[in-house]
């Protein structure tokens, strides 16, 4: 089976095309699930190791390029991910399934984005953020005062002192099982206001259940609760990720069309080996 792995900001996927159901015929001839699949090749070291792993498949309406099932790399679905669905519309666009005005199917809702550069940069245009409300939580003995916003799926930001050192393992799992967040959890993002465009950000991935180089909807979540909050005053907003790369997000004054913007990267394409998969 053909793949490619394609990273965002040092997220990194595994892309397969599979509008013919090649996949789904696969499982049931090795009688495995979808869950087996996802764990056994996202997985470092003994798989091709990946943060997630996209499924490129038919629309269900015409009118939209292709749709998406998204995996994060314990075989959990997510509704969105912005910086897969960057790569995602890059790797469909190298496949010829969109140009470079594209709208693909989410369960988060239909998602518009734009290639840039022959698909060396993708913009995506995500959904409306909801459900923004402040949140105080007591964990281990930490005090932290922070926000949560839905942007496709759910995020708890905090700003914290000295981001460098601070322990996002550790805090991330606690607060990503909290009851406050009962019962899906969230995502937990942990930021350092750097000038007055400017975010730094460290982020706790629920579904990889760890730290993670970027995440998308992360950096979209923190750059609109430091502008709501006054960190930051201009747009497009600059996140810089762990992994040292900067992410645009945009947004108009009521923040209803919000975007994001940064580099794809193609790691490699190849020929997946199915002795991998014996169970």
């Amino acid at each position: 089976m053909e793949i490619a792995k394609y990273q965002g900001s040092g997220n990194d996927f595994i892309l397969i095309d599979n509008r013919d159901g090649k996949v789904y015929t696969l499982l049931d001839k090795l009688g495995i699930t979808i869950k087996d699949f996802v764990v056994k090749v996202c997985t470092f070291h003994t798989g091709v190791g990946a943060d997630g792993l996209i499924l490129i498949e038919e629309p269900k309406d015409r009118e939209n390029d292709f749709s998406w099932q998204f995996f994060n790399s314990d075989g959990s679905v997510a509704e969105m991910c912005g910086n897969g669905s960057r790569c995602a519309v890059r790797f469909a666009y190298e496949k010829g399934i969109c140009k470079e005005e594209v709208k693909f199917e989410t369960l988060a809702g239909i998602i518009k984005a734009y290639v840039k550069e022959g698909g060396k940069v993708v913009k995506v245009k995500l959904t409306k953020p909801k459900d923004y409300r402040k949140v105080s939580l007591e964990v281990d003995g930490l005090k932290l005062d922070g926000s949560f916003i839905n942007t496709g799926v759910p995020h708890f930001v905090a700003k914290v002192d000295n981001l460098e050192n601070f322990p996002v393992v550790k805090y991330g799992r606690l607060i990503r099982f909290h009851k406050e967040f009962e019962p899906k959890g969230t995502n937990v993002n942990f930021i350092e206001p750097l000038d007055d465009q400017t975010i730094r950000i460290r982020t706790y991935e629920r579904g990889v259940e760890s730290e993670t180089l970027a995440c998308g909807t992360g950096a979209t979540a923190s750059a609109l609760i430091s502008y709501m909050e006054g960190y930051v005053n201009k747009r497009p907003v600059k996140v810089i990720t762990k992994g040292g790369e900067v992410l645009l997000v945009d947004f108009d004054d009521k923040m209803e069309e919000v975007y994001l913007e940064g580099r794809v990267v193609k790691v490699f394409e190849g020929v997946l080996s199915y002795e991998i998969l014996d169970v």
